[in-house]
């Protein structure tokens, strides 16, 4: 009794210095200690006490015949968590074992095995678990692995991506028409349609590209003909990837991609300054001279555009200007004659009077000379939304817009452009800035009625060009 008191006393003793000390209180485990290896002496057969870490149980083993085997410090377990070190059940060596979680729990033990209805519940229990842990399995697994594929899928994708990209450079792509897939492209928005098809912003590994779609084939072959013309690149030109019939009413035309897109688009939200009017309308002009000549010894013929239009010059980063769409170009080729096309083609606000009136004469002159007229349609476009003569139009407006609206039809031009000879408004305050003056009179040259009377692309460029110098 006497021995019992003593150590209480001295478990009371520490946990009480413990409250008073300045850090957070931590309880220590007492546990009864015996191993019954050690009874070789008297002394080794004796019952002591264990000062045990914090989070630490009790703990006693003993045979079925009731001899003490072990007792001790035992790691915190969840069985563990009682009173009283009672055993339920005998280990297959016919040891009994308990564990508690009181101070000195350990001193008594004992052996109360489980009712039958306790043994069921405890099965029960554990193939609850069982069963928890197989479905959570079956349950993950299968996720586990549909992930996994779908990482292994993308990685190859990637890899084989990767593989292709690394021998391909968009800029020096070689054209190829006709061709079955070269490379994949992703597309991945519509930046414009038009009567001949829809234009996308696309992608090849990763560097954009523009893609026009149509299901007019023969527009469509057209324009990858001239594409595909030797001594056609040229900076002033879209360039020209390839182009691929996807199937019977699905053609593709793959060219570079510019982020401010057409010459229509950027005045629909800019207004021009002197200095970009001049790069924009020098660089179209160098464009159209490109078009209209004949070079190096007719390996580049002569090509008259016929749908010529802001829509249809497109601005580099640099505000520079390139020209597109080449689906209803016509070429004319040294020493061949000029075939009969007596539609009425082209976008028709921006046709000439002459192709209105169909009253066309069929030499390569007379076809330039169309695009001459549809070219001074577009300065006129660019000088509405020019600082430089302090007015520029709070709107932009295409030609005959304000007169006629945004779809005029054919018999409304011939009666306005045939019939009355009028041309979009030029303001006189626009002529106050000398430059725009030399600009307002190289239009009119431009739309003249008198066909022959109209300037040439290459005189438009020269004039623009001495501006760019002044």
């Amino acid at each position: 009794m006497n021995y019992v008191l003593f150590i209480l006393s001295l478990y009371f003793t520490s946990i009480e210095a413990l409250m008073i000390s300045d850090s957070e209180p931590v309880y220590p485990m007492m546990c009864e200690l015996y191993n019954e290896k050690n009874c070789s002496s008297p002394s080794g057969c004796e019952f002591q006490v264990e000062m045990c870490e914090s989070d630490t149980s009790c703990y006693t083993v003993w045979s079925t015949t009731g001899d003490v085997k072990m007792k001790g410090c035992f790691p915190d377990n969840q069985e563990c968590y009682q009173r009283d070190c009672i055993a339920n059940s005998p280990s297959p060596n016919g040891l009994l074992f308990c564990c508690c979680n009181e101070p000195l729990c350990n001193e008594d033990h004992a052996w109360i095995p489980l009712t039958k209805e306790e043994v069921l519940e405890k099965i029960i229990e554990e193939v609850e678990d069982d069963l928890m842990f197989y479905i959570l399995v079956l349950g993950v697994v299968p996720f586990i692995f549909i992930i996994s594929l779908v990482i292994m899928v993308s990685f190859v994708i990637y890899k084989k991506r990767s593989k292709e990209c690394d021998h391909i450079d968009i800029s020096t792509i070689e054209s190829a028409t006709h061709r079955s897939s070269l490379f994949s492209v992703q597309l991945i928005d519509v930046k414009a349609k038009g009567k001949y098809g829809t234009v996308w912003l696309g992608t090849i590994c990763d560097e954009k590209v523009a893609v026009k779609i149509s299901e007019d084939e023969e527009s469509w072959k057209n324009e990858s003909d001239i594409y595909n013309l030797r001594s056609m690149n040229h900076p002033n030109i879209l360039e020209f990837l390839t182009s691929e019939a996807k199937s019977k009413k699905e053609f593709w035309i793959i060219s570079s991609y510019h982020n401010n897109g057409s010459l229509s688009d950027y005045l629909k939200n800019n207004i021009l300054s002197w200095k970009d009017f001049c790069k924009i309308a020098e660089s179209m002009a160098t464009g159209l001279t490109f078009l209209h000549e004949e070079k190096n010894d007719g390996l580049k013929p002569s090509i008259a555009h016929r749908d010529f239009k802001s829509q249809n010059v497109i601005l580099k980063d640099d505000l520079t200007a390139c020209i597109a769409d080449f689906g209803l170009a016509m070429l004319f080729k040294c020493g061949s004659s000029c075939e009969q096309d007596h539609s009425q083609v082209g976008t028709k606000r921006y046709m000439a009077p002459e192709v209105i009136e169909g009253a066309i004469d069929f030499n390569r002159d007379a076809f330039l000379r169309i695009d001459i007229y549809a070219c001074g349609l577009v300065l006129w476009e660019m000088v509405s939304r020019c600082n430089a003569h302090n007015l520029p139009s709070n709107n932009y407006y295409l030609p005959f817009e304000l007169e006629l609206g945004s779809n005029p039809s054919l018999q409304n031009l011939h009666e306005t452009v045939v019939k009355h000879r009028m041309r979009p408004k030029i303001l006189e305050n626009w002529r106050a800035h000398e430059g725009i003056n030399l600009i307002c009179n190289t239009i009119e040259e431009c739309w003249d009625h008198n066909v022959e009377a109209r300037i040439t692309s290459s005189c438009i460029m020269e004039r623009m060009k001495e501006q760019v110098l002044l």
